[in-house]
């Protein structure tokens, strides 16, 4: 099958980089150069991370999102995914990092909680 892409961002270039390895013919469109400056994965600072809150369901598709860009790696040679971890400060009941704390709960991936006083003394800021 001929397929083309329009866009040359990381959802693009991945989508293309897929296709060729599922064995298609695969022309991409873009506006501008590659890396294009104005896209909006064109900056240093892209995260992904398994804490949606309620959109749970995106959290469950990073297993497979890492895996796949594990193989992307493999294919280029090339690595470019410092894994880090991330800083949820929770200030009131039933915040956006209570609803990232339950999703990381819900689906038994690693978290550490710390309460206040340990976590003033671990990273003082």
């Amino acid at each position: 099958m001929n397929v083309i892409v329009v866009g040359a961002g990381i959802a693009g270039l991945s989508t293309a980089w897929s296709l060729v390895k599922a064995g298609h013919q695969v022309s991409i469109v873009e506006q501008g150069p590659i890396p294009n400056p104005l896209a909006a994965s064109g900056d240093h600072h892209r995260i992904i991370r398994r804490a949606y809150g309620a959109a749970s369901g995106y959290g469950r598709l990073i297993t497979e999102a890492y895996e796949a860009w594990d193989e992307m790696w493999a294919d280029l040679g090339e690595h470019h995914l410092d894994p880090r971890g991330f800083i949820c400060i929770s200030r009131e009941p039933g915040d956006e990092a209570e609803e990232y704390r339950e999703g990381m709960e819900a689906g038994n991936y690693p978290i550490e909680l710390f309460e206040s006083d340990a976590a003033a003394k671990r990273w003082r800021f």
